[in-house]
């Protein structure tokens, strides 16, 4: 494997790994009513995975676009 094919490979689990942790946060805060997490901490965790997805997609899109 060349250090690109790990590269994408790395990325892209990085972009599955974040989305499900999105999907789950979005979960958490329709069943906020538990209390367990507060809805701004939630809130906080939301953004962050946005900017997390943000960062791994443009990461993943620089290693597709290279030219070796």
């Amino acid at each position: 494997m060349t250090i690109k094919e790990k590269a994408r490979n790395y990325v892209w689990s990085r972009i599955q790994a974040t989305e499900r942790d999105y999907i789950q946060i979005h979960n958490d805060m329709r069943e906020s009513g538990e209390g367990r997490i507060s809805m701004s901490t939630l809130e906080n965790m939301l953004d962050s995975c946005d900017r997390k997805l943000d960062m791994y997609n443009y990461l993943f899109k620089l290693i597709e676009t290279d030219e070796e």
